[in-house]
């Protein structure tokens, strides 16, 4: 038997032996978002923080897939596709939930469990990182059972950092003073409903004192939609940054729908996700012709400046964030993360999220989006993922321009 076999037996029995314990040994824990076991991640400048999260909801250990995006691979995740490239686009993987077989290269491998999606999210097996990315890349990756350690070796290897302790916020509340955005039935704007909200949002962050807390606006002000991206990205300079546009959504030929989701910038998948779009986007009707591009960006170059900057990706953890937390305050469904062409958070460059937080067109939701309780444990909520985004994100300088003048911490 030669050594190569051996080591892949002995990761398989460290598989098994997780897997025990994630189902066994922890089976008390909940499902989404609790962390039952984890593997280390070891890089030549020490240990890359935090570990790789484990749950196993399926009876089997499991990681999310947008975990590569930390080890150093570039990530292109929907919920029916993974495609992961290293460095240079070689090697490429490309993962499909539901069937146990990957394709490495171009070359078929067989996972013991097939990928799955949860909450929008895709999970590989465990024994992808500690079986597969050791046999089908060892110049790169090895797996030490011993120390439960996950080896990024060469000088490819992700770097550790030391953290810019200053985090920027940049919080958007939708629409303002000619623009109302949507209407209730019973006279509520969108606009009133963001701008308390986006307030509430800023209260509760400048509690933190290494975050620098913007709003695009704090008054009854049109703001033109596509000026908002350019002063968060001013404002965030060469800090770790995140904007978060707050709305409240319509579906005027239906009274009954309600719930909350939030939104990334990527190309609409469903008639709905379009309708939203469109929705927000028509803000620029508003505006002078003047005070925007007479015309969309396009936006298929944006999304590829995007996924190599990373922020797709980072964007997209910080809407399931969102939604995680947001589902433990409001009594309407959860709609999950969708995505979308929506203008407000195009040229924000930095991981950027539209967060339509219910239904005006609903008569119990319209009441329930202007009471100020509601408004304040919304605004925690949000704040919550966005600490808990800080803590995974080190972020990257972009632009050297100092803060504008605006609504600072």
């Amino acid at each position: 038997m030669n050594l190569e076999l051996l080591v892949r037996l002995a990761c398989k029995a460290q598989l098994l032996a997780l897997a025990w314990l994630a189902v066994f040994v922890l089976p008390s824990q909940a499902w989404p978002g609790q962390e039952a076991i984890s593997v280390r991640v070891q890089t030549p400048d020490g240990p890359l923080s935090p570990a790789l999260s484990i749950v196993a909801p399926r009876g089997f250990a499991a990681v999310p897939a947008g975990e590569l995006a930390r080890l150093g691979w570039t990530v292109d995740e929907t919920e029916s596709r993974v495609v992961a490239r290293w460095k240079g686009g070689s090697p490429s993987v490309e993962i499909r939930p539901g069937t146990p077989f990957l394709s490495w290269g171009g070359e078929g491998v067989h996972l013991a469990e097939a990928p799955f999606v949860s909450s929008g999210k895709v999970y590989l097996p465990l024994q992808f990182f500690i079986d597969v990315l050791p046999w089908k890349f060892p110049e790169v990756f090895r797996y030490d059972p011993d120390a439960q350690s996950l080896l990024v070796l060469g000088p490819e290897a992700p770097r550790s950092y030391s953290p810019d302790p200053v985090r920027v916020v940049v919080i958007d509340p939708g629409h303002g003073g000619r623009d109302p955005g949507a209407g209730g039935t019973r006279g509520t704007e969108e606009k009133e409903v963001a701008l308390a909200i986006g307030r509430a949002l800023a209260r509760n962050l400048r509690e933190e004192p290494n975050l620098q807390v913007f709003l695009t606006r704090d008054a009854d002000t049109l703001i033109p939609i596509w000026k908002r991206g350019e002063l968060a990205t001013e404002w965030k300079g060469d800090h770790p940054g995140v904007f978060v546009s707050i709305h409240a959504n319509a579906l005027p030929d239906s009274r009954t729908t309600r719930g909350f989701e939030t939104y990334f910038l990527s190309e609409a998948r469903t008639e709905h996700e379009r309708r939203v779009a469109a929705l927000e986007n028509a803000a620029q009707d508003f505006e002078n012709q003047d005070e925007g591009p007479a015309n969309n960006p396009d936006l298929s170059f944006i999304l590829t400046e995007l996924r190599s900057l990373d922020h797709q990706h980072w964007s997209a953890l910080l809407a399931e964030l969102v939604q995680d937390r947001l589902e433990q305050v409001h009594p309407g469904p959860n709609r999950g993360v969708k995505q979308g062409p929506l203008a407000v958070i195009t040229n924000a460059l930095m991981p950027a999220v539209l967060v339509e937080v219910g239904f005006l067109t609903n008569p119990d939701e319209e009441r329930l989006l202007v009471q100020g309780t509601f408004q304040e444990n919304t605004a925690t909520a949000i704040a919550s993922a966005i600490r808990d985004f800080f803590r995974r994100y080190s972020g990257s300088g972009g632009g050297s321009a100092a803060p504008a003048a605006g609504e600072g911490s």
